[in-house]
């Protein structure tokens, strides 16, 4: 008798531990895996209307926006696919804030992605401790932030 309670103990135990798991691994995993639905479904909208474009970056500020860069020009889009707005691009205007975040914060090669600041596109900078956004036409800061200071 003894036996079947501590058997029956173990099973119970057991069956805890691995609902714990299965629960920390869905909630772990289920937000990422929905994101990246999300995001594979905006780049079929996106590419059957520009069917150049092959991979978008995804921007979060203020609004959830995506962003993707074809030859000359950059685009951004919404959550959904739809076209925000268009601008002319260069690739010397990564390399033109580069040198700005270089200049101004001393990192060297910094990432540069484009993204959507608040009311225009921008140059999202995010290294380290260190979030910047320069405006894309005027290469003026719009937003800083320098986190874990203390």
């Amino acid at each position: 008798m003894n036996i079947k309670k501590i058997a029956l103990t173990a099973g119970l135990l057991f069956l805890v531990v691995f609902l714990i798991f299965v629960n920390i691994g869905l909630n772990i995993s289920g937000p990422v895996r929905y994101e990246m639905k999300k995001d594979e479904a905006v780049l079929a909208v996106v590419q059957e209307r520009f069917p150049l474009i092959h991979s978008l970056y995804r921007h979060s500020f203020k609004y959830v926006t995506y962003s993707a860069v074809n030859d000359d020009t950059a685009y951004l889009f919404d959550n959904e696919g739809g076209l925000v707005m268009q601008k002319d691009y260069d690739v010397s205007m990564i390399e033109d804030i580069q040198s700005l975040v270089e200049e101004n914060y001393g990192i060297e090669n910094a990432e540069v992605n484009i993204g959507y600041g608040y009311d225009n596109m921008v140059f999202a900078v995010e290294e380290g401790d260190l979030m910047v956004y320069y405006d894309y036409d005027t290469y003026e800061v719009v937003y800083y932030l320098r986190r874990n200071l203390i």
